[in-house]
Formats: structure tokens, C-alpha cells, sequence
């Protein structure tokens, strides 16, 4: 199995940012040319796909696809099955990371993992990292620390109760409706008042903020294809208009969709680069 030490990945390297125990990188992979033998990394580390995509296989084979998250601990074996012309972003940390702010490793993968926060940080990484000035690490520094401290408890914690686990998959398979605290209340079988008085300390806001959390998580799909317009991302995850859209992707991703879908053209992503 090949092993990969910090700052090394299967794909091309075309930026990174790095400071004793942490690293960002931006790289590309060739549908034609991947590496498919059996790897692992030194270091733990967050990748997001940003364009294009893949399959990849740990314990299981998964798919891998444009806005979404994937979370590598130090040493865990993985390969790639299949390989798009893909872009992705990477967030590496070494053991002095966890070590300096006394952070779980298993709390960090499950906040990390696929969830909306996880991707919003993704995102306002790969921001950094095009604008890469004197700012840059300290930014990465603490964008990474406000997550961890921000972040909801994983649903499949099983010290989180059931009900909560039950509203959980509620707001993610209806993530296109208008849900009622009553709805909410009949999923989890539980009183509404403890619902609105837990809700905030599992999901880490109001039930607003979560549901539109969830509606620009799907966005950031949507917008892997070009020829769907930003206008019709913003009526499919059900903004009321493209300023409600612009201003709530903004507030999550640090950006406006118009810029985010700028960083998924690789072109773009290496011109600006060399």
C-alpha cells in the first residue's frame, strides 16, 4: 500500500497553503491518468470535490460527487475506482493540530462529514486559497476553529436521542417542503415545546437557519452543471427570489453563487492559478 506524507496526494497539486500542522491544497485528477492502488495519508484530512467527481472504495465503494465532503483519518487505507476530470479541494491536519486545541478525532470526522457546515468550510476554503495573500493561513487557522466550535453534533451519535435522530432525517428527506413544528412534533413523537427548546443545542441554530442551510447544500449540487442557471438553482431549492438566494448562499459559503460557480470551471481555477 503507498503511503502518502503531508502535502502528497494521488492527483496534480495546483496550489497550496501550509503552516507546521496545517495544510490547503487545490488538486486535479485525469479521468485517464489516476492512480487506483490501495493508499493512505499520514495525516488526517477533510477533501471536497469541487468539479467533476469519482468512485472510491474504503471498507465499501462509494460515489463521490461535486459539493460534497469526504473525511480521511491518518493511515485509513482507500483507492479510487473510477475517476472524472475532477477538481478538489483538501484540508490536511497533522496530529499537533488535534493535539494544540485538544480536539477529538471522531468528532471532527463526523462534523465533517457530508454535512452542511462541513461543505460550507470547504467551500470558504477553496476561497482562500484563490486569494492567497498574507491573510490566507491565519484565515484557514481560524475558519477551521469557528467550525469546530459552531458545528451540530453528528445525528448518528448515539449519545443524541432518538427524536433527534428522527427530526434529523425528517429535515433532510423534506428538505424541499415547508416544514411546522407539528410536523416535527409528530415525527419525533415528542411535545413541541421540548423540540423548540432543544432544537438549538443539537442543530447549533433555529429551525430557519437549518432549513435554508440545507437548501443551499443542495444549491452547491445544482450548480455543478453549467447550463442550469443560477435563477432556476435558486427556484428548485425554493428561495422566494434570486436576492433571497444570493444572500442566504452567501452567508454559508462565504460567497455569491456567481463566484462559487466561477471556482467550478477548471480552466478558470488553473489560469488563475499559474
Amino acid at each position: 500500500m503507498i503511503v502518502l506524507e503531508k502535502g502528497q496526494y494521488t492527483g496534480v497539486i495546483l496550489r497550496e497553503v501550509r503552516e507546521n500542522d496545517l495544510l490547503a491544497s487545490i488538486s486535479s485528477y485525469d479521468k485517464n491518468g489516476f492512480n487506483d492502488r490501495w493508499h493512505c495519508h499520514v495525516n488526517a484530512h477533510i477533501s471536497f470535490v469541487l468539479h467533476g467527481g469519482c468512485s472510491e472504495e474504503k471498507t465499501e465503494a462509494y460515489e463521490r460527487l461535486p459539493g460534497r465532503t469526504t473525511f480521511y483519518s491518518a493511515g485509513e487505507p482507500h483507492r479510487i475506482i473510477d475517476m472524472n476530470n475532477s477538481t478538489h479541494v483538501n484540508l490536511e491536519l497533522d496530529a499537533a493540530f488535534f493535539n494544540k486545541y485538544d480536539i477529538s478525532r471522531t468528532s471532527f470526522s463526523q462534523a465533517a462529514s457530508n454535512t452542511p457546515d462541513g461543505q460550507f468550510l470547504m467551500s470558504k476554503v477553496c476561497h482562500e486559497l484563490n486569494v492567497n495573500d498574507s491573510f490566507t493561513v491565519t484565515s484557514l487557522r481560524m475558519l477551521l476553529l469557528e467550525f469546530l466550535q459552531q458545528a451540530p453534533p453528528c445525528a448518528c451519535n448515539p449519545k443524541i436521542p432518538g427524536w433527534i435522530r428522527n427530526v434529523h432525517e425528517l429535515l433532510h428527506d423534506e428538505w424541499d417542503k415547508t416544514l411546522q413544528l407539528e410536523d416535527l412534533s409528530k415525527a419525533a413523537g415528542v411535545h413541541p415545546g421540548t423540540i423548540s427548546h432543544y432544537f438549538p443545542r443539537y442543530f447549533s441554530c433555529t429551525l430557519g437557519t437549518y432549513m435554508r442551510k440545507l437548501k443551499v447544500e443542495k444549491a452547491l449540487t445544482l450548480m455543478k452543471s453549467p447550463d442550469v442557471s443560477l435563477t432556476s438553482v435558486a427556484y428548485t431549492c425554493g428561495f422566494f427570489d434570486q436576492s433571497h438566494f444570493i444572500k442566504s448562499f452567501k452567508e454559508f459559503t462565504g460567497l455569491r453563487p456567481a463566484q462559487y460557480r466561477k471556482y467550478l470551471q477548471p480552466k478558470l481555477i488553473r489560469s488563475e492559478i499559474k
